[in-house]
């Protein structure tokens, strides 16, 4: 399952190694959130003749909706399909090393709780590992314990448990929650997948990360769009998982922090500022319930 933003070009790039895989997905269930100022089209390794080999759907999204609301869009999908196994979560700009990869991803799964949410071991194109989970700890840095090269050797054989864990290779069975698992919507740009693990989590879900399975990960580069907009989108989430998850004074430090910051880079970075501002200031006046 895989949400797109402006993402043409890598998805291209996933779609080739997909078709590459000893095992296909049954299903590759792409949701567009650019329908009008972007739309997807079957080029490229999307309409190649051995593209035959790979089960694509694509969805239009909501123009301009967040990663959330994609994947709640496709979950609903799923659903009405009554899919009842595993859902691999894959970034647009997510490449698969490896033409075993789907096939011992498969195995592993099988051997794994139905509650549990599952991550992946993911590569930088600079070879180096991603922090794609980690563990909250109290106080002001609660999310600086993260997945490191020293957790590698350990998790080969095998999983780690950990308190949360990146939505660009996630995987997990929907239906084996109660109610089903659903993204947050009101948090449209990152920590949608921490909330996620943490909600779930408080009941009896399990998050786990495997190095045993590993994809490469051009950041970046899988969704386009105004950087303005995005910013302000990204401190608007921000705000919201603190609200949700810190208590009083990580958010009083946290917003003296990020207030102080924008208005020091008001002079020198007028848009990106007034982004940050304004996110925050939605936040404030409309938070999670």
């Amino acid at each position: 399952m895989t949400v797109a933003y402006h993402s043409q070009e890598p998805l291209e790039g996933l779609a080739a190694d997909l078709i590459r895989q000893t095992q296909p997905p049954l299903q590759w269930l792409v949701v567009d959130n650019a329908p009008l100022s972007a739309p997807l089209r079957r080029k490229g390794s999307l309409a190649a003749p051995e593209s035959d080999r790979l089960a694509l759907l694509i969805v239009g999204g909501e123009e301009g909706a967040g990663f959330g609301e994609g994947c709640n869009r496709a979950l609903d999908i799923l659903e009405r399909q009554g899919w009842t196994g595993w859902v691999w979560l894959l970034n647009p700009d997510a490449s698969l090393p490896e033409p075993d990869l789907i096939e011992r991803f498969s195995r592993l799964l099988a051997n794994l709780p139905d509650r549990g949410l599952v991550g992946t071991a993911v590569w930088s194109p600079e070879g180096e590992l991603e922090p794609s989970g980690g563990w909250i700890t109290p106080g002001l840095a609660f999310r600086r314990r993260r997945i490191e090269p020293t957790h590698l050797g350990a998790s080969r054989s095998t999983t780690l448990s950990l308190d949360w864990l990146s939505g660009c290779s996630l995987a997990l069975r929907p239906t084996a929650h109660h109610p089903p698992a659903r993204f947050d919507p009101g948090l449209p740009l990152y920590y949608e997948d921490m909330d996620l693990c943490l909600r779930l989590g408080a009941g009896d879900a399990t998050c786990l990360w495997t190095s045993a399975v590993a994809i490469a990960h051009q950041r970046g580069s899988g969704s386009g769009g105004n950087r303005s907009r995005r910013v302000e989108l990204n401190t608007l989430s921000y705000w919201r998982f603190l609200q949700r998850h810190t208590p009083g004074w990580v958010r009083t430090l946290r917003g003296l922090r990020l207030l102080a910051t924008a208005l020091a880079r008001l002079p020198f970075q007028p848009q990106q500022s007034i982004a940050v501002l304004r996110g925050w200031l939605r936040a404030l006046r409309q938070p999670l319930r």
